[in-house]
C-alpha cells in the first residue's frame, strides 16, 4: 500500500480478541475505514464502543457469505486474527478467492502456517508467540529499549511516535537524494531508516541515499511533523526554497526545524 490518504482505505479485520481489538483501535485512531467480523456480539459491542458508525458483522468469517457481507469484495486491506492456523490459512485463501487485490495481514503461530498463508497470498503474517517472546528476553538484555518502545508504541496519549511516509508516484521527490530534500533543515525530521518498495530496510541512510516513488521514509516526530514531511515531499525544489527563509526564521525561535 502506498496511499497517504487513509480515509479511501477500507480495511476488514476478522477475529476480535485482544489482537484484534489493538487492530480495529489503530486503524481507527488512523482514519482507516474498518469494518469487523466476529461471531461474539459482546467483542461487537466492545468494538462499538470505540466508535459507534463501525461496521460490524455477526457471524462466522470462514463462510463466503459473511465475508462478502462485510464488504470484502470492495475492501483494500483484510487482517486475519483467528485463533487457529487451520482457519487463518483458510479464511486467507476464501478472501483471496473473493477479492483477489486484497492486501492481507494475519498471525501464525508457527512456520509451517507462515508458509502456508503465504502461498495463499498474504503479506505479512505475525508470530505472537516468538514478538512476545523476544520482548520478554529484551526486557533483560535492553531494558531501556523496551521501556521507550512501551511508551513510544502502547501509550494511548502519546503525541509523538514513529512516522513512515512513502515517496508520492511522479511526485518531484522521487529520485532526489536525501540531502538535496533538506528534509532536518526544512522539518527538523532525522530519517532513520527506509523500507524499499521491494521490502528491503535501508538503516540509518546516508545523505546521498535516493529514495524512489513507492519507498517509505521512516522517521520519529509528531503529527505536525508528518504533515510537514508529506508537504515537502509533494513540493518542488523552488517552492521549497521560496518558504526556506521562513522556515528558518521559526526555527530560530524553537532550537528545530520549523513547520508552517
Amino acid at each position: 500500500m502506498t496511499a497517504t490518504d487513509h480515509r479511501s482505505t477500507k480495511c476488514v479485520v476478522c477475529g476480535i480478541g485482544e489482537t484484534g481489538f489493538c487492530v480495529v483501535r489503530e486503524l481507527l485512531e488512523h482514519d482507516f475505514i474498518v469494518s469487523v467480523i466476529d461471531r461474539d456480539t459482546e467483542a461487537l459491542k466492545r468494538v462499538q464502543e470505540l466508535k459507534q458508525s463501525i461496521a460490524v458483522t455477526e457471524g462466522n468469517c470462514l463462510l463466503d457469505i459473511t465475508l462478502q457481507n462485510a464488504g470484502v469484495s470492495d475492501a483494500d486491506v483484510l487482517y486475519s486474527i483467528l485463533p487457529d492456523d487451520r482457519s487463518n490459512v483458510f479464511l486467507c485463501l476464501s478472501a483471496r478467492r473473493i477479492n483477489s487485490q486484497l492486501t492481507i495481514y494475519s498471525i501464525a503461530s508457527n512456520p509451517s502456517a507462515e508458509k502456508k498463508l503465504e502461498l495463499v497470498g498474504a503479506r505479512k503474517t505475525v508470530n505472537p508467540n516468538n514478538a512476545e517472546g523476544f520482548r520478554i528476553s529484551n526486557e533483560m538484555l535492553r531494558p531501556n529499549v523496551v521501556a521507550f518502545l512501551d511508551q513510544i508504541v502502547y501509550a494511548r496519549k502519546q503525541t509523538a511516535g514513529y512516522l513512515s511516509i512513502t515517496i508520492p508516484e511522479g511526485g518531484p521527490s522521487s529520485g532526489l537524494s536525501l540531502s538535496k530534500l533538506e528534509i532536518q533543515k526544512m522539518t527538523g525530521l532525522v530519517i532513520i531508516a527506509v523500507s524499499r518498495i521491494d521490502r528491503s530496510m535501508v538503516y540509518s541512510p546516508s545523505g546521498d541515499f535516493r529514495a524512489n516513488a513507492g519507498d517509505s521514509l521512516i522517521a520519529f516526530g509528531t503529527k505536525e511533523d508528518e504533515d510537514a514531511l508529506r508537504k515537502l515531499l509533494s513540493d518542488t525544489p523552488e517552492r521549497k526554497h521560496r518558504w526556506d527563509g521562513v522556515r528558518n526564521v521559526f526555527r530560530s525561535k524553537n532550537g528545530r526545524g520549523g513547520r508552517i
